[in-house]
């Protein structure tokens, strides 16, 4: 029955946060009602920690929680590397970049290269510690589980397990630095996270394959950096392209409708010859917003055009 379905009503905490993670409460007894793939709760907590601060917020603040870019897997992770010095000077570099860090995927930010490279490979390495080498086309381990794993390393990583999870977080790092330098050159300042060879958004047209170069790049939507990725509220996605996450956004102040304020993306248009067609996208990829007006005179004061459609 739908009102049996997971629910809540007017939460004494006046919030409730809900990010693709599991909200099934213990013991709920209609099992297969309901879907049993979750995200992991990171972009949750997140939210939860950010709308439980016991503050107001206003407008600025909602928008500022959707493009949130604060990652807590490496607020998590990167203080393991605390008390691990790295055998070369740019691999230390490298760690102090991190230690050094506000753990934000922000899109200018070189250690935010370095991060995402780091996770990465964190998640290889463990994960070939734990699934045998035939199961690993099967096996997918979340990052909640990877983490836990490395905070508390069981018998897996060795006779000494913490000896041997040491280890395996500067050998990542190492395997993290090369990765960056053949991808993005020999100069670290050039790591910056956001750029075309590494986080970006490039929305292809489904016949961008189909067509030739010079409709491509009429058809198709950027690339612009971004930010972020799949564990932060501003969900970019586990690629290096975007091709997840939110388009459409709307925050609405009840008592003042016409303060509204939006994202989509790409435009307004879906004709390529239109000036609309991708004129929303820099503004979304830079997580601006624009008046989602409501009330007629708001609207009719900002219209550029008018369309009649009269039977014939």
């Amino acid at each position: 029955p739908i009102l049996e379905k997971p629910n809540v009503t007017n939460p004494s905490a006046g919030y409730f946060g809900t990010a693709n993670n599991n909200l099934i409460p213990a013991g709920y007894p209609h099992r297969n009602a309901v879907g049993w793939t979750w995200a992991d709760p990171f972009r949750w907590a997140r939210v939860n920690e950010v709308l439980g601060s016991g503050r107001k917020h206003s407008i600025m603040d909602m928008m500022r929680l959707q493009t949130d870019y604060l990652s807590i897997p490496a607020r998590t992770l990167v203080p393991l590397l605390a008390s691990v010095p790295a055998p070369a000077p740019e691999l230390e570099r490298a760690r102090r970049l991190l230690l050094d860090w506000d753990y934000v995927l922000d899109k200018t930010s070189v250690a935010a290269a370095v991060y995402a490279a780091w996770e990465g490979h964190l998640r290889s390495n463990v994960r070939e510690l734990f699934v045998p080498e035939d199961a690993r086309g099967l096996v997918r381990i979340s990052l909640s589980r990877t983490i836990d794993w490395l905070i508390a390393p069981p018998g897996e990583f060795g006779p000494d397990p913490l000896a041997g999870r040491d280890s395996l977080l500067v050998r990542s790092l190492a395997e993290a630095a090369r990765e960056l330098e053949q991808r993005l050159g020999p100069d670290p300042d050039a790591w910056q996270y956001g750029q075309h060879n590494y986080k970006h958004a490039l929305i292809r047209h489904p016949l961008s394959r189909a067509v030739n170069d010079a409709t491509r790049r009429r058809v198709d939507v950027g690339p612009l950096p971004r930010g972020g990725n799949g564990s932060t509220v501003n969900n970019s996605g586990g690629g290096d392209n975007q091709t997840s996450g939110a388009s459409f956004r709307i925050i609405v102040d009840t008592k003042d409708w016409d303060t509204a304020v939006g994202s989509n993306n790409p435009g307004q248009a879906g004709d390529p010859d239109s000036p609309h067609y991708r004129d929303l996208f820099e503004l979304w990829a830079s997580d601006r917003y624009f008046p989602v007006f409501f009330s007629r005179e708001r609207v009719e004061g900002v219209a550029e055009t008018r369309s009649r459609l009269v039977p014939r």
